[in-house]
C-alpha cells in the first residue's frame, strides 16, 4: 500500500464520522441503529489508515481486535479501546440469529460520537498528512 492510499482512509473515515454526526442531528431520518453502523464504519477507515501506514493488515475484522493490533503501532489509550469494545458488543453482526437492531439511548449516542472523534483525532496525529 502507498500513502496515498492510507490519505483516503483516514478521509473516508472522517466523512463516515461527519455523516454519522449530521444523522444524530435528523433523527427523523437516521435511526440511532444506522447511526452506529455509520460510526463503526468510521472507526474502521480510521484504524485501516494506521494499519496502512505501517504497512500492515489487521488479522481480525472485529473493531474490538483492530483497534488492540493498532494499538502496537500508537500510543492507543487503554480507555479507548475499552469504549470501543463497548461499541463492538452492541450488535453482533456474526451471529446469524442476533438482533439487527439496537435501542440507543442519546447518551450512548453521544458517547459513541465522541469515541469517533477520539479515534479520528489518534489517527490524524499519527498520519504525517491526515491534518
Amino acid at each position: 500500500m502507498n500513502r496515498n492510499d492510507c490519505e483516503s482512509y483516514f478521509d473516508a473515515g472522517n466523512s463516515y464520522l461527519e455523516t454519522a454526526k449530521r444523522g444524530h442531528k435528523r433523527s427523523s431520518v437516521f435511526t440511532g441503529t444506522m447511526i452506529y453502523h455509520i460510526l463503526c464504519l468510521s472507526i474502521e477507515k480510521f484504524l485501516m489508515g494506521i494499519f496502512c501506514y505501517h504497512n500492515a493488515i489487521p488479522q481480525n475484522s472485529t473493531l474490538s481486535h483492530m483497534i488492540q493490533e493498532a494499538a502496537a503501532f500508537t500510543d492507543m489509550p487503554v480507555e479507548l479501546i475499552e469504549q470501543v469494545k463497548s461499541m463492538d458488543n452492541v450488535l453482533n453482526l456474526c451471529d446469524p440469529n442476533a438482533p439487527l437492531q439496537a435501542v440507543l439511548t442519546e447518551s450512548q449516542l453521544q458517547g459513541m460520537l465522541s469515541v469517533g472523534e477520539k479515534i479520528r483525532n489518534l489517527v490524524s496525529a499519527h498520519l504525517p498528512r491526515a491534518a
